[in-house]
């Protein structure tokens, strides 16, 4: 009978413990990430919730408004914000938003502050090109979500370049279109109140517009997109 002169092999103590460590690391970021992404889907469900009472609040008072006094001078504004706020809600959710407490700052102030705006007549062609305003600024909105689709968001993220439709002459039309609205209503509802809102929801969507864009050109092609599309906001001016 022949000797057995099989070798059998045993791992080093060093190599055990390396290979200990290296799982026990690897199972410890999964854990991290399963719990921010549980923590980031909660944050996103409260600040939804949060969103429909304001809206609710919002909506019933330009309701209200618009019924007793038999005016239209907030109504169109009041029918944009909310397709906003429904596209918000109905929006795709990625995994690629900013988790910069600044860019959530501004895009919180820039998106939802107009929701604090109020009815207040101006009367006479003020409030008449005013309205006419909210209209135009109304069609562009829907134009504008036509194109970006399920894209929409408020927090800046990578959603996916758009370069057509009106995303050929401005780099953010929906913003710009807001923009409109929100003048048009400021006219037709001349008060130092809003037209201060007015010009802090300005600032801050332009903050925004930066926050945005820096996401962007840090993970995908926005920087060819950007030479091609001179204008942000405005063409001629922004």
């Amino acid at each position: 009978q022949q000797p057995d002169c099989r070798t059998v092999w045993t791992m080093p103590k060093y190599l055990e413990e390396s290979t200990s460590r290296l799982e026990s690391g690897c199972s410890g970021e999964h854990g991290m990430s399963t719990s921010t992404g549980a923590l980031r889907r909660r944050v996103s469900y409260l600040q939804d919730a949060w969103l429909v009472c304001i809206s609710a609040v919002f909506f019933y008072v330009h309701a209200e408004h618009a019924l007793r006094a038999s005016s239209i001078a907030n109504v169109f504004f009041a029918i944009e914000q909310g397709l906003l706020v429904g596209m918000f809600l109905t929006r795709r959710r990625t995994q690629t938003t900013s988790t910069r407490p600044y860019d959530w700052f501004v895009a919180t102030i820039g998106g939802w502050l107009p929701l604090a705006m109020r009815p207040h007549e101006s009367g006479g062609s003020l409030e008449a090109l005013g309205t006419s305003l909210q209209v135009a600024g109304l069609a562009c909105v829907i134009v504008s979500f036509a194109t970006l689709g399920k894209s929409f968001g408020i927090v800046a993220a990578n959603r996916g370049l758009k370069i057509g439709g009106p995303y050929r002459f401005v780099r953010h039309p929906i913003y710009m279109s807001h923009s409109i609205t929100l003048i048009g209503f400021t006219m037709a509802n001349l008060w130092w109140y809003n037209a201060a809102l007015l010009v802090t929801v300005t600032i801050f969507q332009v903050l925004r517009i930066r926050a945005e864009e820096r996401v962007l050109e840090a993970t995908s092609d926005y920087g060819d997109y950007r030479r091609s599309v001179r204008w942000r906001l405005m063409p001629g001016l922004y």
